[in-house]
């Protein structure tokens, strides 16, 4: 009776633990959504990214309360990879009088990425126009949406940024785009729609492991093209030495599928045809 007694009294102070530690843990991650370019982002994404930082660096689970400012620091750090130079509600001025007024445009221009990419849309919409897709399927869109999206084209778009994706699907609704959005993680979506174009931004040289996923959506997205890009410039404006992307282009070389390259001032565009 007495052994009996002692397991229960073990398991009972074994779940209160463990609701301890599921409970620091949703706090954790609350307080790094704190800031606002991360107030977007899923749970999802900041509690593998907080994970991941505490495995690596073999944070124990009674290191926890020890270590959160550090932990909250670090984890913020690199989720602003993901989302921090880009994010529209630190960059937009006046985002609720523009959605207001329906004004889109401006909101291009005052977001960061779109706002570099304004003379570079004529491009991809050259391009869009040319394979006449019947759907789109945009991953990272940000609010590339807003700039190449049209009423005829079926549009897909995935990002990690719900304040990019609340402007996205206001601009859907009124004029009237037959889309849908995704908050989503596209590292750890396992399956996509069929497409005739699919389009990554500069995204996949911000992920971790960007080989591997790479490889892994090119080979699974079904979709006829892609038209992926990168960067040009580094972070602080200079342009970089070595634009191309060698070890994309061997992937692309591997898989066998066809592809031509595009440079401008600000991006190099990789337009590939499935094989």
């Amino acid at each position: 009776m007495a052994k009996a007694s002692s397991i229960h009294n073990t398991l009972k102070i074994s779940f209160i633990y463990i609701h301890y530690l599921i409970g620091n843990i949703v706090d954790i991650v609350q307080k790094i959504k704190e800031k606002k370019e991360l107030s977007g982002l899923p749970d999802d994404l900041v509690k593998s990214t907080l994970n991941e930082y505490l495995s690596k660096n073999k944070i124990s689970n009674i290191n926890l309360d020890k270590n959160k400012k550090l932990i909250i620091k670090e984890v913020r750090s690199r989720l602003r990879r993901y989302t921090g130079q880009y994010a529209s509600s630190k960059n937009i001025k006046n985002r609720e009088k523009l959605l207001k007024d329906n004004n889109f445009s401006e909101i291009l221009k005052q977001h960061a990425s779109t706002r570099e990419r304004i003379e570079d849309y004529q491009l991809v919409r050259s391009f869009i126009n040319k394979i006449n897709p019947k759907s789109i399927l945009d991953l990272g869109c940000g609010l590339n949406p807003i700039a190449i999206a049209s009423p005829d084209i079926k549009f897909h778009a995935y990002d990690i940024n719900d304040n990019d994706l609340e402007i996205v699907k206001q601009f859907f609704t009124i004029n009237k785009i037959s889309g849908d959005i995704h908050h989503k993680d596209i590292t750890k979506v396992t399956n996509y729609p069929k497409v005739d174009l699919c389009i990554i931004f500069k995204v996949l040289d911000i992920l971790e492991n960007r080989t591997k996923v790479s490889k892994h959506l090119l080979e699974n997205i079904d979709s006829k093209f892609f038209l992926i890009s990168f960067a040009t410039k580094t972070l602080t404006g200079k342009p970089m030495s070595s634009p191309y992307r060698r070890w994309f282009e061997k992937i692309l070389n591997n898989l066998k599928y066809s592809y031509e390259v595009k440079r401008t001032s600000q991006e190099l565009f990789y337009i590939i045809r499935k094989a």
